[in-house]
């Protein structure tokens, strides 16, 4: 393995799409690149060009600095329970694409997520109830369907999006000009794959 870490210079989405979606092949291959965490600190010291901003579930085993072999200073990571939006998660998304460097957003769901299965047993208990209640509305299959779990997380992910679009002026504005994209992904924890859709 490379313990040489490489700085990540991107000029456009579709170079941050490349360099995450190739960051996942080396990932799955062993061959990740981006791991000497010392020598990043001692290069981002004084600043850093991070290149995207991902969304994702706050899940023990979805680190996106990993599974996308970025490392320290390459991306944006916010996280939370179901990889929602609130008016926080917007103003910092807002943020990134606006007033500093990243030129993708990416809303990432999972396999297995605990926030998409406590919609669907429809939990109830303290702050986690309105949380779960955001995620209902994704839920577009029979409970009885084999797939009801991935799809809803999918399902989750494009009503993030969608959610994110309507209600920042800020981010639609960009997305109009092509200054930045927004896509989803899928991450498989079984295999640490991840499926990228718009």
């Amino acid at each position: 393995m490379n313990t040489k870490s490489r700085e990540i210079i991107v000029h456009s989405s579709q170079e941050s799409f490349n360099e995450l979606k190739n960051g996942n092949i080396r990932f799955l291959k062993g061959e990740s690149i981006n791991t000497n965490y010392l020598e990043q600190i001692e290069q981002t010291k004084k600043g850093h060009q991070a290149h995207a901003v991902i969304l994702s579930c706050m899940d023990a085993r979805v680190p996106p600095e990993i599974i996308f072999d970025q490392g320290i200073g390459n991306l944006f990571v916010i996280r939370n329970a179901g990889n929602l939006e609130d008016e926080n998660v917007i103003g910092s998304i807002e943020y990134t694409v606006r007033y500093s460097t990243a030129k993708l957003i990416v809303v990432m769901g999972h396999s297995h997520c605990g926030a998409v299965t406590g919609a669907l047993n429809d939990i109830q208990h303290g702050h986690l109830s309105q949380l779960v209640e955001q995620i209902k509305p994704a839920i577009k299959t029979d409970k009885s369907c084999e797939n009801i779990l991935t799809d809803t997380a999918k399902f989750s992910v494009l009503q993030t999006i969608n959610d994110i679009k309507e209600r920042s002026e800020s981010i639609s504005e960009l997305l109009m000009e092509e200054k930045i994209s927004i896509i989803g992904a899928y991450y498989e924890v079984e295999t640490g794959e991840v499926f990228f859709f718009e």
